[in-house]
């Protein structure tokens, strides 16, 4: 299997014109794996460069339809939040009001059913999870970094807390979709669709409240992780179990 994964690797490679700036280990997680050819697969299709480690260009908008975009919100730390969610499974459909896929944490595809039996970080239930360290972002548990590769990462606890207590936070509705826009107080923002959540083979709440996963894990109990939510009443930050299906909104870690 690994024989033939470098075969693949080696044939994309000769099939594009600036493939030679790849290696092997495209997302930097020590592992060569099946991520890491499809991460060439959409280099050569022009949808991601991993390779860049400089953020590109922040703005207080989005200055274009050429998804993703890094908006600068003016927040204390300097975190730059990225226009739309992470939605590899379909990238030429990526814009600030598109779902986007939906991950249990620490996962990095999207599935039909979400619950312990299907969760890859556990042996079937709560009392068996893995412990995936305090903090997964850029790692290969981190589905922002391994789907989109530069600097992109999952924000963590503290960032999301940081985003919801330095912004104006607004319940409204961008091209008929439901969410929650944040606005910093130097005039950036973003917008944050209501998403909802997948649940064993269910997707609920969709259009009513928004679930975004942070790159920190619970300290006490491995089976929760911490994310953030929101609705028309606000938004907060809570911690939940880990299998089930949220959406991911990366930030820029530069």
């Amino acid at each position: 299997m690994k024989k033939l994964f470098f075969l693949l690797v080696v044939m994309f490679m000769g099939t594009a014109s600036r493939a030679q700036t790849y290696h092997f280990d495209v997302n930097n997680d020590g592992e060569i794996e099946l991520t890491d050819a499809l991460l060439i697969i959409d280099y050569i299709l022009g949808r991601f460069n991993p390779e860049d480690n400089n953020p590109p260009q922040s703005h207080l908008a989005c200055p274009d339809d050429h998804h993703p975009h890094l908006i600068d919100l003016g927040l204390p730390s300097g975190t730059k939040w990225a226009c739309c969610n992470v939605d590899t499974d379909h990238p030429e459909n990526q814009s600030p009001t598109n779902y986007g896929g939906y991950y249990a944490w620490g996962e990095t595809v999207t599935k039909s059913t979400y619950s312990w039996e299907s969760y890859t970080h556990c042996d079937g239930s709560s009392s068996s999870c893995h412990d995936l360290g305090s903090d997964i972002a850029g790692t290969k548990y981190d589905v922002a970094h391994v789907k989109w590769g530069g600097s992109w990462v999952m924000p963590s606890r503290a960032q999301q807390g940081e985003l919801r207590d330095n912004c104006t936070y607004e319940w409204t509705t961008e091209n008929g979709v439901k969410g929650g826009k944040f606005t910093g107080k130097n005039g950036g923002s973003i917008f944050l669709p209501a998403a909802g959540a997948r649940g064993a083979s269910r997707l609920e709440h969709a259009g009513s409240f928004g679930y975004y996963w942070s790159s920190t894990q619970y300290p006490s109990l491995a089976f929760y992780a911490y994310y953030l939510y929101f609705f028309s009443d606000g938004t907060n930050t809570d911690y939940s179990l880990r299998h089930n299906g949220f959406t991911v909104r990366p930030v820029s870690r530069n």
